[in-house]
């Protein structure tokens, strides 16, 4: 059974579908200067697990392998 002719669409938005106002919360998109905090407290909270690691051993005389502690191999001795 053929479909009753509604009439032309009505025009869409080349933008997408207008839902209403924007949520930025949504957004993927983030300020790079929180992005470089969020980096900086990183780096700063491993240094601190490599730290406390390093006093564990120390204290206790455990010989840590270089993934533990995150150092670079050593050339020579």
């Amino acid at each position: 059974m053929p479909r009753p002719c509604r009439g032309p669409r009505p025009p869409r938005s080349p933008y997408g579908l207008d839902d209403g106002p924007y949520d930025g919360s949504a957004s993927p998109l983030v300020r790079p200067y929180l992005v470089a905090v969020e980096r900086e407290q990183d780096r700063q909270a491993q240094q601190e697990r490599r730290r406390i690691a390093l006093v564990l051993a120390a204290d206790f005389g455990i010989d840590l392998d270089r993934h533990v502690v995150g150092a670079e191999a050593v050339v020579g001795c």
